[in-house]
């Protein structure tokens, strides 16, 4: 038996040895499946199969020569991790204004597959409480924070596609083709709103944190106003969509800040 494989329980058994590939490329540029399987102790086969699987992914890519390096996905998934890190701790005293300028809930999102897991909360002045912990984590279709990710984010946008809709109140959008449209909207103004599309009464706008990813933006995260919907989406509407729009500019101009300072440290 391989010994790597040896070392998990049943179905752990090719995550790990999945690892345990991708740590041999911390010190080689690149690597064959003789190398693996020496360096891991399992069978050629097994390495080759499990190259060829991570290559399928985009974690690894296959060179001329047989070999393999490690790819592009890897690299996004990295500075995906970083933005994050850094996002919540950016955005904390912005979201603090913005929630004085506004009076309402103001919530940080950050995508999680199809769905949107909300990082950070302030309560707004009128008293507005969410009842329940499903509001950590909601659907990235029927959500605004999820619109104004998915509309920077091809990723973001499929994962909500594959996943499929689900009918929350009779508002919520259940059409791809309209959801699609939804999303060209908000890429040509630069918010996303969700009209008690989730819970009955309550709405929320949302903009998108933009980091810098090849030759356009790439979103990380999104800021929204929630609360219900005659004052989010009524008369002060527009003052909350200026207010949200300067703050998802400061948060993502303080993210490409901090990365410039990394990199010239």
């Amino acid at each position: 038996m391989d010994e790597l494989a040896a070392q998990a329980p049943g179905g752990l058994r090719s995550v790990t040895i999945a690892m345990g590939v991708l740590d041999c490329f911390t010190g080689a540029d690149e690597c064959g499946a003789s190398d693996i399987a020496r360096q891991l102790g399992i069978a050629k086969s097994t390495a080759s199969r499990m190259l060829a699987t991570l290559a399928a992914g985009g974690l690894l890519e296959r060179r001329p020569n047989g070999r393999y390096r490690l790819g592009i996905r890897l690299f996004e998934y990295g500075q995906l991790a970083a933005d994050r890190l850094l996002l919540k701790e950016l955005a904390l005293p912005v979201l603090g204004e913005l929630r004085d300028r506004v009076s309402e809930t103001v919530q940080l999102g950050i995508p999680l597959g199809s769905e949107v897991l909300y990082v950070d909360r302030l309560e707004g002045t009128h008293g507005l409480r969410f009842h329940t912990e499903a509001f950590r984590r909601v659907p990235g279709h029927s959500s605004s924070c999820g619109r104004a990710i998915a509309a920077f984010n091809p990723f973001v946008e499929q994962a909500v596609l594959n996943a499929g809709f689900r009918r929350y109140t009779p508002h919520t959008v259940m059409d791809p083709e309209r959801y699609r449209a939804g999303l060209a909207v908000v890429r040509d103004r630069g918010w996303a709103s969700a009209e008690e599309e989730f819970e009955i009464g309550l709405s929320s706008i949302a903009v998108p944190v933009l980091v810098p990813r090849g030759d356009a933006p790439r979103a990380v995260g999104a800021v929204s106003v929630a609360g219900p919907t005659q004052r989010v989406l009524g008369a002060r509407r527009n003052h909350m969509v200026a207010a949200l729009l300067r703050a998802g500019e400061q948060i993502s101009r303080a993210l490409l800040e901090m990365a410039d300072g990394v990199e010239t440290a």
